[in-house]
């Protein structure tokens, strides 16, 4: 698929379309995309395809996809950027869910890191579409077909 039909392309998360550009993974059941306010690089989320606000609403074979592909990115993350992962889920508004689509957030988390600043996304400067596009390209290398990358 060419850039340009990409670019054109969304996938829906929450009341959002994100491009498909920023997204570095598209299964039948769930996608992988960059965060517009990530905590530290290599912060990206899993999502449901289908919109559904809380985890208890997918599907079994929905929640076997969202978390096997869970894994996999975590798996990428930690080698990309040397560090574990923080795996999180906020599952309603009161636990601080703040677009009303299930995701999780993969966070490759530092030590020198504190985590007050996994909290405070509001703090956070949102990036730029073009930004995150470049970082979902990096990351689509690593889960395309056939990839022979090491990981």
């Amino acid at each position: 698929m060419s850039a340009s039909v990409v670019a054109n392309l969304t996938v829906q998360f929450g009341k959002n379309q994100l491009p498909l550009s920023q997204v570095f993974i598209l299964r039948k059941n769930v996608f992988a995309t960059t965060n517009l306010k990530p905590a530290c690089p290599g912060h990206v989320l899993v999502a449901s395809r289908r919109p559904v606000k809380r985890l208890h609403e997918l599907t079994e074979v929905e929640t076997l996809d969202l978390w096997t592909t869970v894994q996999q990115v975590s798996r990428v993350m930690e080698q990309i950027h040397k560090f574990p992962c923080q795996i999180g889920v906020q599952d309603g508004t009161d636990a601080g869910q703040t677009i009303d689509h299930v995701h999780i957030h993969i966070i490759p988390f530092p030590k020198e890191y504190s985590q007050d600043v996994i909290m405070d996304s509001e703090e956070r400067p949102p990036r730029t579409a073009d930004d995150m596009s470049k970082e979902a390209d990096k990351y689509r290398t690593y889960f395309e077909q056939g990839s022979n990358q090491q990981y």
